[in-house]
């Protein structure tokens, strides 16, 4: 059977992915779904797609273990990537949302918000901050010599110089 999917965990547009189901109990609500590419799903199923509780594993070795509601992650999930860092929090429609933290590999933490497709917390509020400060200063300079520069040559230009 040909289903089309997407990427859950990005933009990539929709492509066609041949995949199988195998049910687990009578009700089709939970059982195996097996990708052609090799990522797997189980757990929770309706109307043959993700649903409820359930994990899915990809080749890649990343693997999400969380709600999914009518085919992408919603609710709480825990996103483990290959690289060792793992993302445990809220998601809404496919994306993160709200509360969540970052557990990288080395074993920092961070937790904080997805505002607006960005996750804020007070360490990158800061980061943040310093880094518009920084580009303000930045980019008044340039502007200065720019525009003397531009002066320059338009008094020589005139010959008032």
């Amino acid at each position: 059977m040909k289903l089309m999917s997407t990427d859950k965990f990005s933009n990539k547009p929709l492509v066609t992915s041949p995949m199988s189901i195998e049910y687990t109990n009578s009700e089709k609500t939970s059982g195996v779904q097996t990708f052609e590419n090799g990522d797997v799903y189980t757990g929770g199923l309706l109307d043959g797609k993700k649903h409820g509780h359930g994990i899915l594993e990809t080749r890649s070795k990343r693997t999400y273990d969380g709600g999914w509601e009518n085919d992408v992650p919603h609710g709480l999930g825990v996103n483990t990537f290959p690289n060792g860092k793992t993302y445990k929090g809220e998601y809404k429609l496919g994306r993160p949302y709200g509360n969540g933290q970052w557990i990288y590999s080395d074993g920092k933490t961070y937790s904080g918000t997805w505002v607006k497709g960005e996750f804020v917390n007070s360490n990158n509020k800061k980061d943040t901050l310093d880094f518009r400060i920084a580009t303000f200063l930045i980019n008044i300079l340039v502007i200065g010599f720019m525009l003397s520069v531009v002066g320059f040559w338009v008094l020589s230009f005139l010959k008032l110089i």
